[in-house]
């Protein structure tokens, strides 16, 4: 009788183990509750536009930089061209080539700088788009309204955003 029980008892736990373990038929797999992350997606959005603000100013701060050698370098050429009349006539050509020269470090530095600054403008574009796309984000994701924590109102427009 033992052994007869014992049978049964390792049958069932056979059956049922193997039909927990795969399930068949219409048995739905359990739902995940579903996350609604669009206050993360608009804080890395914004981040990431804080970002590019920086970028933007480091730009604009070497573009200051080159402007200022640039200045520097014409201010010095000029002086050179201005002593070249007061020195012997066989010393003046060399003189006028390091002018010359200064003049080209001059104009190449005011392009640089005119290429950081457009680099500048760029990376503000980029950080103003993000801007907006997280505000819309946030729109779209509390259904039109409310704000971005739950305030009764969005502006209408972004430039009434202060970010």
């Amino acid at each position: 009788m033992k052994r007869w029980f014992f049978g049964v008892a390792l049958a069932i736990t056979m059956t049922t183990g193997a039909a927990m373990a795969c399930p068949t038929g219409n048995v739905d797999p359990p739902r995940r509750p579903v996350v609604n992350n669009v206050s993360f997606q608009a804080t890395q959005l914004f981040e990431r536009a804080q970002q590019l603000e920086t970028a933007a100013t480091a730009r604009d701060r070497s573009a200051r930089e080159l402007d200022r050698d640039a200045e520097t370098f014409a201010n010095r050429a000029r002086i050179l061209r201005n002593q070249a009349n007061l020195v012997a006539v066989a010393d003046r050509g060399s003189i006028a080539a390091v002018a010359d020269e200064l003049s080209a470090r001059a104009s190449a530095s005011r392009s640089q700088a005119a290429e950081e600054r457009a680099q500048a403008s760029d990376l503000r574009a980029q950080a103003r788009s993000m801007r907006e796309r997280a505000v819309q984000l946030v729109r779209l994701g509390n259904g039109g309204g409310g704000g971005w924590r739950g305030k009764s109102s969005a502006p209408t427009t972004t430039r009434d955003i202060g970010i």
